[in-house]
């Protein structure tokens, strides 16, 4: 995907190139202010992250530049984080099953209880707030006995995240993945793997924002990036191969965006995630 919005927006901006750094987790911002309070010579002049408690609080401290390039200027109002952040993708977390080995198709997450996936699924250990927001989901939107019935259904857990829980499905060890995301599964399409991903209605999802820091040493160079994010041209880019939903209607291939919701991290506390790892240890591991 970096690649793809790399050589399309230089093809676009010739004159800019444009320099990625990939940061895990929240890296892209603690990176963003340890520069800031370093009074760094340079750095970050724009950022895509999904740290939206980070991105209003910064929005609010007047640390972050409004977009205004005229495709930033028409984008959905809701969709734009703080006044100063548009939602670049809406990427929905997925199921995905092994083709070759499941014969009748899953279509949501009542399908992983079926007899036939019996220590057969894997999922994912709750090793993250956004982790813990997917299960404490799963919870409220799948009936009071989801829960239960899926922890006895003995699903494999892996602490790998999900590029080892779509591999596992890929080998057969385990037949269906309860946690995966578009941008890992479409390169092991794109190889041809036997694997579908499956949107469930309703589905539970993050949103890739785009911040441009006040320390920006290349103002101008950030807004044009930040404008060719949000046009068109490169939401057609990012989600025109089916790996994330747009905030802008028609965008061929993208998926779809109505039935995702999004996660509060807020009400994720430190203490709210332990509590919750401890309940989900008992019901899944006994411990």
């Amino acid at each position: 995907l970096l690649d793809r919005i790399r050589a399309d927006f230089n093809a676009a901006n010739p004159g800019i190139v444009i320099e990625i750094g990939r940061y895990p987790g929240n890296g892209v911002v603690v990176k963003i202010d340890q520069e800031r309070e370093a009074k760094a010579v340079d750095g970050a002049d724009a950022g895509i992250t999904s740290e939206i408690p980070w991105t209003e609080e910064r929005a609010k401290g007047g640390l972050l530049r409004t977009p205004s390039g005229p495709s930033s200027r028409a984008w959905p109002a809701k969709f734009m984080i703080g006044g100063v952040a548009p939602v670049l993708a809406l990427e929905p977390f997925l199921l995905a099953y092994n083709t070759n080995l499941v014969k009748t198709p899953i279509t949501g997450y009542r399908d992983l209880l079926r007899p036939e996936f019996k220590g057969k699924v894997n999922t994912t250990e709750p090793v993250s707030s956004t982790v813990v927001a997917w299960y404490d989901w799963l919870e409220k939107t799948q009936g009071g006995d989801f829960m239960a019935k899926f922890a006895a259904n003995s699903p494999l857990i892996l602490g790998g995240g999900t590029v080892q829980n779509a591999q596992s499905v890929v080998a057969g060890e385990t037949l269906v993945t309860a946690f995966s995301i578009m941008t890992v599964v479409t390169p092991l399409l794109a190889q041809g793997a036997p694997i579908k991903a499956v949107q469930p209605n309703p589905a539970l999802g993050t949103r890739a924002l785009g911040v441009i820091p006040t320390t920006a040493r290349r103002p101008n160079a950030a807004l044009v990036f930040m404008d060719y994010m949000t046009s068109p041209r490169g939401q057609t880019i990012w989600a025109g191969k089916g790996e994330a939903a747009s905030a802008l209607p028609g965008i061929p291939g993208a998926l779809d965006a109505a039935g995702i919701s999004f996660i509060d991290l807020t009400v994720y506390t430190p203490d709210v995630v332990k509590a919750y790892i401890g309940k989900w240890k008992q019901q899944f591991t006994g411990r």
